[in-house]
């Protein structure tokens, strides 16, 4: 694993602490474009009672205000089927994910699945989008924040 990977997705776990401790749920997300960080974003829905506030897609807002295409994207979770559209139509060039959907422990995980059942990788392809993926950096780190985060509800 390379150190820059991992120094990005330390910074992306660090934005999902603060949405955690603003009381939302623990996600966050980093852009960076040519090896300097241009987004930061968490999750604020739960404060805001915005369904759409994901760590994600308010990453995705702020990127095309930007207008930079070629960005990479680290996730601390998997994204969210509207969150990966939002990525795709962004022109990303790769997602790096700390932990997938199905890493989540049962109480951030309600019946088990996905709504829908579609994974970014049917909407980067749906889109025409060729997204590198790589999964599973600082996966250990993410499930302990998740933990911390189920038992401090």
């Amino acid at each position: 694993m390379d150190d820059s990977a991992e120094r990005f997705m330390r910074m992306a776990i660090a934005e999902a602490r603060k949405g955690m401790n603003e009381g939302n749920s623990p996600y966050g997300s980093i852009v960076v474009k040519d090896g300097k960080v241009i987004v930061k974003a968490h999750s604020t829905g739960a404060k805001t009672h915005d369904v759409a506030g994901h760590a994600d897609m308010s990453a995705a807002r702020k990127l095309s205000r930007k207008g930079v295409k070629g960005c990479t994207v680290y996730a601390s979770g998997e994204p969210c089927p509207m969150c990966s559209i939002a990525l795709a139509l962004n022109n990303i060039a790769e997602l790096v994910i700390g932990a997938s959907y199905t890493d989540l422990p049962a109480q951030m995980n309600p019946g088990g699945k996905r709504p829908g059942k579609i994974t970014y990788k049917e909407i980067f392809k749906e889109y025409g989008k060729d997204v590198k993926v790589r999964k599973g950096i600082l996966r250990d780190e993410v499930l302990k924040m998740y933990r911390e985060y189920v038992n401090g509800r």
